[in-house]
C-alpha cells in the first residue's frame, strides 16, 4: 500500500489500535485476507481488489487521513461465523475486501473495491 500505510494482523492487534483513535481523526480502514509466503492472499476477491485500493490510496487520499490495512486472518478464521471481525458492532464485515472510514457510513464491499470510481468518491467525498 503506500507509503504511511498502518499494517495490522488479527483482532486483538485491531482492538488495540481503535482504542487509540482520537475522536477528529479520519481513519480508513481496508479489510482482507492473510497472506501467504509469495505475498498473496488466500481470498480471490481481495486479490483482485487490492492493486486497485492501492493505486486510489495513491492518488486520491489526504495526508490528514489515516490509512490502515487490516489482516482478518486465514481462511478458516474469516468463515467462522463468531469471527470477532464479523460481530464487532462498529465493523460488521460480511465480506473481505471491505474498505470502510472508521465509524462513519462509508463503506465499500467486495467487488466494489475494484470499481475505480467508487473508490474516487470514498476517498474525496466527505
Amino acid at each position: 500500500m503506500a507509503p504511511g500505510t498502518i499494517y495490522i494482523a488479527g483482532y486483538d492487534a485491531f482492538m488495540k489500535f481503535v482504542e487509540g483513535i482520537k475522536d477528529n481523526e479520519t481513519v480508513n480502514m481496508y479489510f482482507s485476507g492473510s497472506k501467504d509466503e509469495r505475498g498473496s492472499s488466500w481470498c480471490p476477491d481481495c486479490v483482485r481488489a487490492e492493486p486497485v485500493v492501492k493505486e486510489a490510496v495513491a492518488k486520491y487520499a489526504s495526508d490528514d487521513a489515516k490509512f490502515v490495512y487490516i489482516d482478518v486472518g486465514d481462511r478458516a478464521t474469516w468463515k467462522d461465523p463468531k469471527c470477532p471481525f464479523r460481530t464487532n458492532k462498529n465493523t460488521y464485515l460480511s465480506v473481505i475486501p471491505t474498505l470502510l472510514r472508521w465509524k462513519s457510513p462509508q463503506k465499500l464491499e467486495g467487488p466494489q473495491c475494484e470499481n475505480p470510481d467508487l473508490l474516487e468518491m470514498f476517498f474525496t467525498e466527505d
